[in-house]
């Protein structure tokens, strides 16, 4: 018990520190003005054919692959100065032990991961709960989006919303699975920022292979090359992009489950290996 207190404590100090962290809050308020951007447009489709703008617009958020961009940056964002740390950490970890303390800061990773995109759902049902379509289905303005070209009709060219989703999701499941998928892809990202920040001393290594991977899913949609989307973890953070029941050649759900926990272990394993044999400093 003493251990899991000790953890969560390195975890939680984290946390604290957001009260004076400029870059969390210019991600909040960068985001709530992407978001109220995105809703915007959707109002424009809405208005086009007489409906109010959905609530359900949280799974296809990110779904166009310039709005995957913007909306999976800040997870760079929040993890580049991972193992995070500043003057105290040094005591912290005297106190803690190595182990406990990379312990609280994957941690930290995987709960701030989930705040992320429960803060986007937060907002898109903020902007549009209150003046939106109270249904438990998806709506007119989803259904119409999602079978015709009014998006682009409209001028709301970064509204991609999937037949497919409409068709096999309900809302309710729609939002909870694309959570769990892009709270793994933004686990990966961290996992892989905090390992080479780690392994190099240097930030440079990590933000190069992660905006890779972040990039990769604009190429794969946009460059013709749909066989790659199995090795494009990413790109599994929309449903449009996922495979259930065989219907389509994307990688099944299970599959996309699978290689993100079976990565996210392997990156920890090794930042757990090699972080309490190297000497940290204030450039990771």
């Amino acid at each position: 018990m003493s251990s899991l207190k000790s953890i969560w404590a390195v975890c939680a100090q984290n946390f604290r520190k957001w009260r004076t962290d400029y870059r969390i809050w210019t991600i909040a308020a960068l985001m709530l003005i992407m978001v109220a951007i995105y809703t915007d447009d959707m109002r424009k489709i809405a208005n086009e054919i007489g409906t109010e703008v959905p609530i359900w617009t949280f799974p296809f958020l990110y779904s166009q692959f310039h709005t995957k961009l913007i909306f999976t940056l800040p997870v760079m964002l929040l993890f580049c100065s991972a193992p995070f740390i500043d003057e105290n950490q040094t005591f912290v970890i005297m106190r803690a032990g190595r182990t406990k303390w990379l312990c609280g800061q994957m941690l930290y990773i995987i709960i701030t991961s989930a705040l992320y995109y429960v803060f986007l759902f937060a907002a898109t049902l903020l902007m549009t709960v209150f003046s939106g379509e109270k249904t438990l289905g998806w709506g007119r303005t989803i259904i119409t989006a999602a079978n015709s070209g009014i998006a682009h009709a409209v001028g709301a060219p970064f509204i991609d919303v999937s037949n497919f989703v409409t068709i096999y999701f309900s809302p309710l499941q729609a939002v909870w699975f694309t959570f769990i998928l892009s709270w793994l892809s933004a686990v990966l990202i961290g996992a892989v920022l905090f390992l080479c920040n780690c392994l190099t001393g240097t930030r440079i290594v990590g933000m190069a292979i992660s905006s890779t991977l972040v990039v990769f899913p604009a190429l794969v949609k946009n460059g013709g090359l749909p066989q790659f989307l199995w090795f494009s973890p990413i790109s599994w953070n929309t449903l449009d992009n996922v495979d259930v029941g065989g219907l389509t050649t994307n990688p099944p759900f299970y599959y996309c489950v699978g290689v993100y926990c079976g990565l996210i272990i392997l990156l920890f394993a090794a930042v757990f290996i090699f972080g309490r044999k190297k000497n940290l400093d204030k450039k990771g």
